[in-house]
């Protein structure tokens, strides 16, 4: 019996180690399957990963090269400014002015005088306000402003960023003028002699609007 027992241990270790080596070999081919199921999709998800993030990069690029402004001004004048307050932090204001126009495309300078209102926030350090433009012929421009500025409070000196939208019925010589966007820059000097500030704008060249070719609506 015992000889019998140790010939069943015998076979029962030999069929144990039948076992153990095909299941190592069994689990062995699944790890191999698996890690092979594994690498590849990793590798798929690597590469849709970086061409996503290829496509996402050049589509958000910004395709603006910033602002654009005529080479030479298009208008510029000395100012003297009137103040009255509104109350502890607005002013009402009336101005008047002259100066130079000098239209897009033409170095020919136009004498100008203006006269405009508005009102300033001294807490925002912020106007806006309308200008009449006046050429020496007779023929007018109406400019919409507005203006941020910054102050030296000892001095009431400072510099303002202006921009301007102008309209016109004229069909003269202030006619290119009609819808034009300006921007520029205010320099504020109340102890000027020949006038509190004096301001420069160039035309905005934004490629819509006149400079286009696209009509726009009359003048309200």
């Amino acid at each position: 019996m015992m000889h019998y027992l140790n010939n069943n241990k015998k076979n029962s270790n030999h069929h144990l180690l039948l076992i153990a080596t095909a299941a190592t070999i069994f689990t062995l081919a699944i790890i191999v399957v698996a890690l092979s199921m594994v690498t590849t999709p990793v590798a798929a998800t690597t590469t849709t990963s970086n061409t996503t993030a290829t496509t996402s990069s050049t589509s958000t690029t910004p395709s603006s090269s910033g602002i654009e402004l005529s080479p030479n001004p298009i208008q510029q004048e000395s100012i003297r400014t009137i103040g009255t307050p509104i109350n502890q932090t607005h002013l009402s204001i009336t101005y008047s002015g002259n100066g130079t126009l000098t239209l897009p495309n033409t170095t020919e300078t136009i004498n100008i005088t203006t006269n405009g209102s508005g009102i300033i926030s001294i807490m925002t350090q912020y106007a806006q306000g309308k200008e009449t433009i006046r050429t020496e012929e007779g023929e007018t421009a109406t400019a919409t402003f507005t203006e941020i500025f910054q102050l030296n409070p000892a001095t009431g000196e400072g510099k303002g960023i202006t921009i301007a939208v102008i309209h016109t019925n004229s069909p003269g010589k202030l006619a290119p003028l009609n819808g034009m966007i300006a921007a520029g820059i205010d320099d504020i000097q109340p102890n000027r002699a020949s006038g509190d500030s004096f301001l420069t704008l160039w035309e905005w060249e934004s490629g819509i609007g006149n400079n286009a070719g696209v009509a726009l609506p009359p003048p309200v």
